[in-house]
């Protein structure tokens, strides 16, 4: 009796560990908008426009073209799907993560993977021309940003001797904030994620240039709850890359139940501090800097990728085996 009640406690948790990604990816979209707008000295949309956005798609009608096949509809759903997938491996306000095991890290840059493969694929079902550009230069960013990404985690698992993303999160707790190894895994971190949110100076979100799209021109042939449905899974994927590095930058243990309603209450305002200081951030890197060419991207996540062997090879060296 006592391990059902626990297996259903674990599912209701996860539940809401879910419910809370669900929730929050708009209202971080919208957070950054402001805070570009604030920079840019307008006024700008609501906080809560993502939300409206999101359900006027919903409301829209879907047109499909003649040239696509059952993987155009499919994608959207893996994508969402897989994105989710990725967020039950990424801790969340209370330390926690619904699937928390051996190999954590592999499984969150397997998702992330799969949702590009789709992607790309399904930029080229509408037969378009910029369908397929975005589609190839997805794969060419995605070719950059995966080592740097995958390597800098590895690092931190090497630190902390474990590859569940819970418990590098628990173990950085008690590794140095200055440790060399840890300050260059976090710098490869931060410019990878840049990359992989599709934002400035990679690519601009907020682009009508069909010659400057990257992964927007994937979505060109996309409407209705399709595009919905994809618009959703990019703001959940911003999410989880944010919250991820915040929790590697000012990692928080586990917190139980037991620490009371206030205490919960205390770790979930604090992770939101968290995540609101990296998205004003990010929104600030936006209005400082312009879109690189594309042919000056490799020299940026280049980088970010000698960086992470940088950490590596410091690690080595600071403690004499890996």
């Amino acid at each position: 009796m006592d391990e059902l009640l626990m297996i259903l406690t674990r599912l209701l948790m996860g539940i809401g560990h879910l419910a809370l990604i669900l929730i929050a990816a708009p209202l971080l979209q919208g957070f950054i908008k402001k805070s570009k707008a604030f920079w840019q000295m307008r006024q700008g949309p609501s906080i809560l426009q993502p939300y409206r956005d999101l359900s006027k798609l919903l409301k829209k009608e879907e047109l499909i073209s003649e040239h696509a096949s059952w993987l155009f509809l499919l994608t959207p759903r893996i994508a969402l799907a897989a994105t989710l997938m990725a967020g039950l491996v990424i801790p969340n306000a209370w330390g926690w993560a619904p699937l928390s095991g051996w190999g954590d890290l592999f499984l969150f840059g397997a998702s992330l993977g799969l949702v590009r493969l789709f992607l790309t694929l399904s930029g080229l079902e509408g037969a378009g021309t910029f369908g397929g550009m975005g589609s190839s230069r997805e794969l060419f960013l995605g070719l950059l940003t995966e080592p740097g990404l995958l390597l800098g985690l590895i690092v931190l698992a090497f630190i902390t001797a474990t590859t569940s993303l819970q418990g590098i999160i628990t173990g950085l707790q008690s590794v140095s904030p200055i440790f060399i190894p840890r300050l260059l895994a976090i710098v490869t971190l931060g410019m990878v994620s840049i990359a992989e949110m599709g934002r400035i100076p990679m690519d601009n979100p907020d682009t009508h240039l069909e010659l400057t799209m990257i992964h927007e021109g994937m979505l060109l042939e996309y409407s209705g709850l399709s595009l919905a449905l994809l618009s959703f899974s990019e703001q959940i994927k911003q999410l989880l890359l944010i919250l991820l590095l915040a929790q590697i930058v000012w990692p928080s243990g586990l917190i139980s139940s037991s620490v009371g309603f206030l205490g919960m209450f205390g770790a979930l305002c604090f992770a939101g501090v968290k995540v609101a200081v990296l998205g004003f951030f990010y929104a600030t890197v936006e209005s400082l800097f312009v879109k690189r060419r594309l042919f000056r991207v490799p020299h940026f996540l280049a980088t970010s990728t000698a960086t992470a062997v940088l950490a590596l090879v410091s690690l080595w060296i600071i403690r004499g085996q890996i």
